[in-house]
């Protein structure tokens, strides 16, 4: 009861640290004194009111600030308004969403995951009977009907992630809609929409999101799909976002080409494709269709150890070339190749391992560099990338201790 400011209606309800330092300094430099009539609240008699602004802490300010809006407008409002409105909720969007709370509580209570949805035009709040004057005006912003059924069933979260007066967010939308299945907001770009790591078909989406039907597009759909079920699969945070930097968006660059390609008969992912698959095809694509072959003059980089033997039958490769990588991929059908920047940078080291006998078994062994010396297994990978032998993975680890 000791100062106050002038606030305007753009001011946030949820304050910000830099909010609620400048709401402190102006509360600090006001002069306001209280008239004698102004009588102290009920709910705040046995409340200490004498308390020294400059003892409070930025915490204190947003909380009592966010006390202070509850009770002005109403708990129920309060989280009314940030379900509708949850990025950057002001004051005259509280004062909105009390006028038509009624209608607002009825819509939501029929399907609350489109909250956001409602947020787009709130001249509709007047005149809401039921959802369908929102779907028209999403219809009529390129929506498809596939997409708003998909839409009912996603979770608030993603919703809100979308900027839905954006042509280029609601193309990736219509895009998501089309690959079937649930898209947690972890594999959505904030600022584009884009799925990680599929940020360059963007352009491609914009001229075709209304269009996901041709052989190109259902190329393009299977060929996510698959990169979506191997990133689900992978339970390390660091192997999901090395597939989201390194290998999705050379798996983007050949979907796109595939796409734009004047073949007679155009290449059709199938059902039986795996993930494997794809990446073998994608480095077939980058290293051979796009003339990168050994036509070419080679790259090589520096080899840590070159080859050698370890054991009576065990023998190991360093593959130090573009051609050798090329020839592993040719001899273990793998994406092998597509490995060659990390090998140029030093960050990794791939050979080739064979154990001789009379059951011989091969595979090809990645190094990862850890610290300035110091080498560890990144993985081990048979032919067509299947798993290895006890054997084999004893034989890494001997070579592992060569390369520390």
């Amino acid at each position: 009861m000791k100062a106050r400011v002038k606030l305007a209606e753009s001011c946030r309800v949820v304050l910000s640290d830099e909010a609620a330092w400048n709401l402190k300094s102006d509360l600090m430099r006001s002069v306001w004194q209280a008239p004698p009539s102004i009588q102290v609240p009920e709910c705040l008699l046995e409340s200490r009111l004498d308390f020294p602004l400059e003892a409070a802490s930025l915490n204190d300010i947003q909380r009592a600030w966010t006390s202070a809006i509850r009770k002005r407008y109403g708990a129920d409002v309060f989280k009314l308004a940030l379900r509708i409105i949850p990025k950057h909720t002001t004051l005259l969007d509280l004062s909105q969403v009390a006028a038509f709370k009624t209608v607002l509580h009825a819509r939501l209570g029929e399907n609350p995951s489109l909250a956001p949805l409602l947020a787009q035009d709130r001249g509709m709040w007047s005149n809401l009977p039921n959802w369908q004057l929102v779907k028209n005006r999403m219809l009529a912003q390129g929506l498809s009907q596939q997409t708003w059924r998909w839409l009912t069933h996603q979770t608030t979260a993603y919703i809100a992630r979308i900027n839905w007066g954006q042509l280029s967010h609601l193309s990736w939308v219509n895009f998501h809609a089309a690959l079937n299945r649930n898209i947690p907001i972890s594999w959505v770009d904030k600022q584009t929409a884009a799925l990680m790591g599929f940020g360059g078909l963007s352009t491609w989406l914009r001229r075709n999101h209304e269009n996901l039907g041709t052989v190109a597009a259902l190329n393009i759909l299977r060929g996510t799909r698959l990169a979506l079920q191997r990133r689900e699969s992978n339970i390390k945070l660091e192997h999901r976002k090395e597939l989201e930097l390194e290998e999705f968006p050379l798996i983007a660059d050949w979907l796109l080409g595939s796409a734009a390609s004047t073949r007679k008969r155009p290449l059709v992912i199938s059902r039986n494709w795996t993930y494997d698959t794809l990446m073998a095809r994608q480095a077939h694509w980058h290293l051979v269709e796009l003339d990168v072959d050994f036509g070419r003059q080679n790259v090589f980089w520096p080899e840590i150890l070159g080859m050698g033997k370890l054991g009576d039958n065990i023998e190991f490769i360093e593959l130090n070339s573009l051609n050798a990588l090329l020839s592993e991929a040719k001899k273990m059908h793998h994406c092998v190749p597509s490995y060659i920047d990390r090998c140029m940078a030093g960050d990794v080291c791939i050979f080739h391992l064979q154990i001789k006998g009379h059951s011989p078994q091969r595979g090809t062994l990645e190094l990862r560099r850890v610290g300035a010396k110091a080498w560890q297994i990144s993985q081990l990978k048979g032919p067509c990338n299947a798993p290895v032998s006890s054997q084999l993975w004893s034989a890494a680890y001997l070579l592992l201790n060569r390369a520390n």
